[in-house]
């Protein structure tokens, strides 16, 4: 750093805070805009107050695409220089965020939020399960039906399309924010580990513990959880002790 650069810094921590508000207006000329301020024509300080103003559900989506942003910048990086590839996500709505490739195997990951109620990390059946057990909500963003062919002729039961089914992704990804308050804290589990839904065994249970201390079935490394999936083990992220019931209510606020 050079000496004229120390020499603001002093002067700058010699200012008032009505001053350094306005050389901060003033450097913005010389700072380079983000695309997103460009794309929308409006700065980055008005993007960040819509979010602080959008609902509940507008900041949670937001907070998922940061998970995924910080897994592609944090994470992807290390696992590159391992031999493993990042496989370029076909265009189109599908079920996983991340694609990894080495020898002809590829790799899909999910990637999801630790999920909050009432501003707080919602625990998994508290009255059950130890308290380093946590959720994570496992379905799709957006809601919807579709009918088959034969459905629609015959007015049959529409098919839910927020369900994940076993074999939609490899691994789950599921950064801890709210529990750790660091962006790149992330557990890892295969995905044939998830729960199955108790009325219909080839989908994705939505609320599955996570937890917050790496054991058998949840890990911190991501390499780790590849040699899980690529060693095709069996087993269950948790052995139901208990048979509460198979959904939990509240929304994330």
């Amino acid at each position: 750093m050079t000496e004229s650069i120390e020499s603001l810094k002093e002067l700058i921590d010699g200012c008032t805070d009505e001053d350094r508000k306005a050389l901060a207006g003033y450097l913005k000329a010389y700072i380079p805009r983000h695309p997103l301020e460009d794309e929308w024509g409006v700065d980055a300080g008005t993007i960040l107050s819509a979010i602080r103003r959008s609902s509940d559900l507008t900041k949670r989506g937001v907070r998922g695409i940061i998970a995924e942003a910080v897994f592609e910048t944090d994470v992807l990086p290390a696992i590159v220089t391992s031999g493993w590839n990042c496989g370029a996500t076909p265009p189109g709505d599908w079920p996983f965020d991340a694609i990894l490739v080495r020898a002809g195997v590829s790799i899909r990951i999910q990637i999801k939020l630790q999920r909050l109620e009432k501003g707080v990390p919602k625990r998994y059946y508290p009255n059950y399960y130890p308290e380093d057990l946590f959720v994570v909500e496992v379905q799709k963003t957006r809601s919807g039906q579709r009918r088959s062919g034969k459905a629609k002729i015959t007015g049959g039961k529409a098919e839910a399309t927020r369900p994940y089914r076993f074999g939609d992704f490899d691994i789950l990804a599921v950064n801890m924010h709210p529990a750790t308050h660091q962006w790149n804290n992330f557990r890892y589990t295969v995905a044939e580990w998830l729960l199955p839904r108790a009325a219909d065994r080839s989908l994705i249970e939505i609320f599955q513990p996570v937890s917050l201390v790496a054991n058998d079935a949840w890990t911190y490394n991501l390499a780790t959880c590849i040699e899980w999936f690529l060693g095709k083990e069996k087993k269950q992220v948790l052995q139901l002790r208990h048979t509460p019931h198979s959904r939990q209510a509240g929304s994330e606020s």
